[in-house]
């Protein structure tokens, strides 16, 4: 899988104790009593968890868990670099904390995208990687949106990028722009940090790399409805739009015009 991983987890009584290398969060399946837990810290909190309860454990932070019933809980994992590159999409922000919610805390919709990642996982057949994908997407999403407080910002780099870090950008986004970019890549590619790129990218070019794509995908798009030789899904595939409905409406949301208007000139 791209972005993460995905478990369905039923275990015995006992405990563990872990430090994540990925962000980890477990949903409870099952309603347990009486799980002590700590997370970054060594003071231990006993609770009980209903059936969707959410705890969230960030990379890098120690955390521990005992229970004294069977347990049975999703478990989805994002990598910081995924995270990041989810958060660059939603915020046009790189560097984003998570908040976990208390202990004990229920949250319906990290619980409905738990049970078709169950249903997927149990099902009578090999589990669809890509729909999982999917799923661990909208789950990282989901955590940017509820699970984050927005406000951390990029340290500023005066100057924004040097000449020829903007250079090279410029030349290997024009080259892929109509494929998956993640910041990672585009900040290895300026030589800057990918916690430091999207601010330094946005000071040189006038706009946060995600939106700087979408313009020249719809640029190009464009083009190509101008010249009328393809449908409307080939165009959205070439210019790297994910199908016709997202080519239009993020044409008509930054162009003011969907496809179908452009090409006969409404």
């Amino acid at each position: 899988m791209t972005r993460g991983s995905v478990i369905h987890s039923v275990r015995s009584p006992g405990s563990q104790k872990f430090l994540a290398k990925e962000h980890a969060a477990g949903i409870v399946l099952a309603p347990i009593r009486k799980l002590r837990a700590s997370l970054g810290s060594d003071r231990i909190e006993e609770f009980d968890a209903p059936i969707g309860s959410l705890v969230i454990n960030p990379a890098g932070v120690d955390s521990s868990l005992a229970w004294s019933a069977t347990r049975e809980n999703a478990v989805v994992s994002i990598s910081p670099e995924a995270l990041s590159d989810l958060a660059a999409h939603e915020f046009d922000l790189a560097d984003v904390e998570l908040q976990p919610p208390a202990f004990g805390t229920v949250d319906p919709r990290a619980f409905d995208i738990a049970r078709l990642i169950t249903s997927e996982l149990s099902g009578g057949v090999a589990p669809n990687e890509l729909y999982l994908d999917s799923l661990v997407t909208q789950f990282g999403v989901h955590l940017l949106r509820t699970y984050t407080s927005r406000k951390r910002q990029p340290v500023p780099i005066r100057g924004g990028l040097s000449p020829s870090s903007a250079r090279r950008v410029r030349e290997f986004i024009n080259e892929n722009f109509t494929r998956k970019l993640a910041v990672a890549e585009l900040a290895s590619v300026s030589g800057v940090s990918p916690n430091h790129f999207i601010a330094a990218f946005a000071k040189t070019f006038g706009m946060p790399p995600h939106r700087y794509l979408i313009n020249l995908r719809l640029t190009f798009a464009e083009k190509l409805l101008r010249e009328g030789e393809l449908t409307l899904a080939e165009i959205a595939y070439l210019a790297g739009f994910s199908n016709q409905g997202h080519l239009a409406i993020t044409m008509k949301k930054y162009r003011g015009k969907t496809p179908t208007e452009l090409r006969f000139g409404r």
